[in-house]
């Protein structure tokens, strides 16, 4: 024990450069280990499929920063973790104003697309979603459907999910408000904002008070109120 201890000494002392430097990076990767860790509790949580395009890329480039400090023995700890926390910031800054406002949400996640109403494939928003046919008859067969025509509406979600409503199904109930903004698909939904205005002052339920409201094709509108209460 004592010659093993002995040697260890030694070898530390004759080696004490790349000793020093192999504890540096140890340091290194433990505290970028945690500090990662309180980054990515800060920015919430979501799974890979729930991401958009600019939270992906943001995740991506993240994980490439976190590298740098400790491949690079010139570049310190602090000066590794800024370019990492300000793409933490701005992920969390874009993430507070898309709860703000709708138009920075479809900014940065994208809108819902309609591929195929009333079993019509719609080719214009194939070629807008850079979907081809072959994708979306896959989807359509993971849920039990092999014929276009059983579709009433195929909705391409922002996550890439194909959300389906099959012929005869229950009526499609569409979001028209959300976060007390007016927010709904024109294909979809038909209604103008006069009417939508209209309804709600014969409720008497202002639109800032209404975290969600949806509507189906009878037009009849369901309101869920911030403060819990439904119409």
């Amino acid at each position: 024990m004592g010659f093993s201890l002995f040697k260890l000494i030694n070898f530390v002392n004759n080696n004490r450069q790349g000793v020093i430097v192999v504890f540096t990076h140890i340091i290194k990767t433990i505290f970028i280990y945690f500090a990662m860790l309180g980054i990515i509790r800060m920015m919430g949580k979501r799974e890979i499929g729930q991401l958009s395009p600019f939270d992906l890329v943001v995740a991506i480039m993240i994980a490439e920063l976190a590298i740098f400090p400790i491949e690079n023995e010139e570049l310190g700890i602090i000066e590794g973790l800024v370019p990492i926390v300000i793409l933490a910031f701005l992920e969390i800054l874009l993430s507070i104003l898309s709860l703000k406002s709708t138009f920075i949400r479809g900014l940065i996640n994208g809108r819902p697309e309609i591929l195929i109403k009333n079993g019509k494939i719609l080719y214009k928003a194939l070629k807008g979603t850079k979907y081809n046919v072959n994708d979306l008859l896959q989807q359509l067969r993971t849920k039990d459907i092999f014929d276009i025509d059983e579709v009433k509406v195929a909705l391409l979600e922002t996550s890439g999910d194909i959300t389906v409503l099959k012929q005869g199904a229950k009526s499609l109930r569409m979001p028209v408000i959300i976060d007390g903004k007016i927010s709904y698909n024109k294909e979809l939904v038909n209604i103008n904002k006069e009417w939508l205005q209209k309804k709600l002052q014969d409720i008497g339920v202002d639109k800032s008070q209404i975290l969600l409201a949806t509507i189906d094709e009878n037009k009849e509108l369901k309101i869920y109120q911030r403060n819990g209460d439904d119409q």
